[in-house]
């Protein structure tokens, strides 16, 4: 047990900080893959170095796009370029780091300058136009058919506007087609940071979520920890208290 509860702590130590995501395959939910820190380092140098479709050269890409073009780099390491959040976290530390990976000043993971993954606020503002057909059948004296139809059609005194006979017989009103002018973004600003490797899944059940949250607390102690025991003995007393078989 002692063993296996160390090499699980080695794996989850190893492995990128970033939330998961499942895909479904033939009828079965899989969670992506999560590379280790030494595979996210070699995609993200990778990248660096050889900025497939010029993806390095800007960074108001289409997030799709972005993905594609790095899809040849990502597909040796064995990255899901459907993994949008591992690419985009991938994309900004080769473009953040892009001169230390360059001049070789940056050899490692934990010289990575990475991004925090952060909740952002995002104003938006759109115009509507809706086409509204309005009937209505005003009554006018006049001489003949030609005569009444020129006077409502001129209408100076704007007495045969639809407003004026809404009350009356005849009057009806239509909503037709809506044309947009488009969404228009007009401020981002940032609310707060998430931290990454805290991001549970949906269908998990409150003693799941705790025995993640007390996994997560031991592995924080356990960097500063100077007794092997130390953190042992905490993943005992957490498995303990949740009924969990100690033995295997």
């Amino acid at each position: 047990m002692k063993n296996l509860i160390k090499q699980v702590l080695r794996e989850q130590s190893d492995a990128v900080d970033v939330p998961t995501d499942s895909v479904w395959k033939r009828g079965v939910k899989t969670v992506r893959e999560i590379p280790s820190k030494t595979i996210f380092f070699k995609v993200v140098k990778q990248i660096a170095l050889t900025n497939p479709g010029g993806v390095l050269n800007g960074t108001g890409h289409d997030l799709d796009d972005r993905s594609w073009e790095m899809n040849a780099v990502l597909k040796l390491f064995g990255v899901d370029n459907n993994y949008l959040t591992l690419t985009n976290k991938i994309f900004w530390a080769s473009y953040d780091n892009l001169s230390g990976l360059e001049d070789g000043s940056i050899n490692s993971f934990d010289e990575l300058k990475l991004r925090p993954l952060t909740k952002w606020a995002v104003e938006v503002e759109e115009s509507w136009s809706e086409h509204v057909h309005y009937y209505w059948s005003p009554v006018v004296e006049a001489y003949a058919e030609d005569d009444a139809a020129n006077i409502v059609q001129m209408d100076e005194d704007g007495f045969y506007q639809y407003w004026e006979w809404e009350s009356e017989p005849g009057f009806r009103k239509e909503y037709g087609d809506t044309d947009s002018d488009g969404k228009e973004i007009m401020n981002v600003k940032p609310e707060s940071f998430i931290k990454e490797s805290r991001m549970l899944k949906e269908n998990e059940s409150p003693d799941e979520n705790e025995l993640v949250d007390g996994l997560i607390d031991i592995l924080d102690k356990q960097k500063e920890a100077h007794s092997e025991d130390s953190w042992y003995n905490d993943i005992t007393k957490l498995l303990k208290r949740l009924n969990i078989p100690l033995k295997g």
